[in-house]
């Protein structure tokens, strides 16, 4: 939060300059502006060849600085500040960004549609910032790496500060279904801001072979008070699911359900944390883990002991331990 409002307040700070630099701009053109008008009168009543001549060189001379003027004036200065600001002139912007599901993992052709998708989208944006008068939003992309290889995160800018995070998913869903959704690649989309935490369930077997949606439909129906991320869950192992990945809504959750277990087919299943650092995500780290210091009851020696935040489930939870 505290590095939020310190780009706001250079982001603040940088348009207010702007807003001077321009007043200023807009001063010297009406001052020379005004020359021009004189001096195009002062010409037609020139008597003398020289008067003519010297008022002449004048008034080019006046109108070279006010065409000058008038082009720098076109010229719309933009600066990113931080990670969520954009000033553009002497407006100050946000930057939000998105991720966008896809049904498989982005191979090279995938990856081609993906990028032709951005011109597409940024198009719809510019549409949608003439209808409404407004400096139209701005995407770039960016694709997974690693078990993120079926996440693209697109990265939009030159959003109005009014706008919420509930308006600039709802605009950017709209854009990103129209482009990828007919194509059947697009599952759905979410801020990116949210922290989820992926976590592993190895031991899922499961005899119906089920799509991403369905297995999400199915985590929710058996856990009704499990707190989710917005991404769908994943399976491996074939038509006969033998495990699975999905999200926890925070390391809070996490925790509970490392704890807990998940109930799957009717059985609690161990799950416990994935280490997203040796898996190419999007840079997002999971906390790291704690140490504590004891002492040894005898010498009263210092050791560091390790806590693993990622601990399966005891075998005797419940005697429901699934196999």
């Amino acid at each position: 939060m505290k590095k939020d409002q310190e780009e706001d307040k250079k982001a603040k700070e940088l348009a207010a300059q702007v807003d001077v630099l321009w007043k200023g701009r807009l001063a010297a053109w009406t001052s020379v502006n005004n020359t021009v008008e004189d001096l195009k009168t002062k010409v037609k009543q020139a008597v003398t060849l020289a008067e003519i001549i010297q008022v002449g060189e004048e008034l080019k001379e006046a109108m070279t600085m006010r065409e000058k003027l008038e082009v720098e004036g076109k010229v719309v200065p933009e600066s990113k500040v931080g990670e969520k600001r954009v000033v553009v002139g002497n407006r100050v912007l946000k930057v939000a960004k998105i991720i966008l599901a896809h049904m498989q993992s982005i191979d090279g052709r995938g990856k081609a549609e993906v990028e032709d998708g951005v011109n597409k989208v940024n198009s719809l944006l510019r549409k949608k910032a003439v209808t409404n008068n407004a400096i139209p939003w701005h995407t770039a992309v960016e694709i997974g790496k690693g078990s993120q290889d079926d996440k693209s995160r697109w990265t939009v800018s030159k959003i109005g500060v009014e706008c919420t995070k509930q308006e600039v998913l709802t605009t950017m869903t709209e854009c990103l279904t129209a482009v990828f959704a007919a194509k059947g690649n697009m599952l759905n989309a979410w801020m990116a801001d949210e922290k989820p935490v992926r976590m592993l369930m190895p031991a899922a077997l499961s005899k119906v072979a089920r799509g991403r949606r369905d297995i999400g439909k199915k985590l929710r129906e058996e856990n009704k008070e499990m707190k989710t991320g917005h991404r769908f869950p994943k399976a491996w192992g074939g038509a006969r699911t033998t495990g699975l990945t999905f999200d926890a809504a925070d390391h809070t959750e996490a925790k509970r359900l490392v704890k807990k277990g998940v109930m799957w087919e009717g059985v609690r299943r161990q799950v416990q944390e994935m280490d997203i650092n040796k898996m190419g995500e999007f840079k997002h780290s999971p906390p790291p883990q704690k140490k504590e210091e004891k002492k040894e009851k005898t010498g009263g020696k210092k050791i560091s002991a390790q806590v693993n935040t990622n601990t399966n489930i005891n075998n005797n939870n419940n005697g429901q331990q699934g196999k």
